[in-house]
């Protein structure tokens, strides 16, 4: 599959959840601001030009929608994050639409220099591929939400559309509004995808040296390894994707 369209997603099919299930609890709003206070969430998913100048980023690489654009066009964006916004109402999807653009941007790895082998927010989850991989399970409902939203405004790239989603999330849920940058690219094709094992696993024997090797490699350190952890106090665990929690 090389991506999602509109037009391939049955009416219906949507989900919901219920608006006690996004309420922030006193700890959850505390947790959802550190993500704020903290440095490395806008570093980590800053656009793929001011995380490393690379030759590579030359290139112009194109999306079905976005082709040969490094830039999403600023109007767009705006009228996309209050499309967003509406979409959070109606649907109360703050946690997946989080959990969307941290798990696009979570690949990032910096010891690799070339792009898009480093990985990072790319847009890149929106293939079947890498949708399918183990710790994405269910965010295929995500990029089923915003489809809609990324046909309408198509001078967007997916990898900007996941991280302002995701940001405009935590803004909704009561958390702070995150200083964010756009104007990533897109990459190209499945090919480009990441190789499993990059995100961190539910249930590790070992979870502190387990999130130490995910998380360094990404260049964060202890303290916001803590605050990004924080993030899973809004929504809920489900058992058909992380293996916990309630049915």
């Amino acid at each position: 599959m090389a991506s999602f369209s509109a037009a391939a997603i049955a009416p219906g099919v949507l989900p919901s959840t219920t608006a006690a299930a996004t309420r922030l609890s006193y700890r959850s709003f505390v947790s959802v601001k550190c993500l704020g206070s903290s440095s490395f969430l806008p570093r980590l998913c800053l656009p793929q030009s001011e995380l490393r100048r690379s030759t590579s980023l030359r290139t112009s690489y194109s999306t079905v929608s976005s082709p040969q654009s490094f830039a999403s066009a600023p109007e767009q964006l705006k009228s996309a994050r209050e499309d967003i916004k509406e979409l959070l109402n109606s649907k109360f999807s703050h946690p997946i639409l989080v959990r969307l653009g941290w798990h696009d941007a979570g690949t990032y790895d910096k010891n690799i220099a070339d792009w898009p082998q480093r990985g990072g927010a790319n847009g890149s989850l929106r293939f079947e591929i890498e949708l399918k991989h183990g710790a994405n399970a269910g965010l295929v409902n995500a990029l089923k939400l915003l489809q809609p939203i990324k046909d309408k405004y198509s001078s967007v790239t997916y990898a900007d559309l996941f991280q302002l989603a995701s940001a405009t999330a935590v803004e909704e849920a009561g958390g702070p509004k995150i200083p964010m940058k756009y104007g990533r690219v897109d990459v190209s094709g499945p090919e480009q995808c990441p190789e499993e094992g990059r995100l961190p696993d539910a249930g590790p024997p070992s979870p502190a040296a387990h999130l130490r090797d995910v998380f360094y490699r990404m260049g964060l350190n202890d303290k916001e390894i803590v605050a990004l952890s924080g993030a899973h106090t809004l929504g809920r665990s489900r058992p058909d994707r992380s293996g916990w929690g309630k049915p």
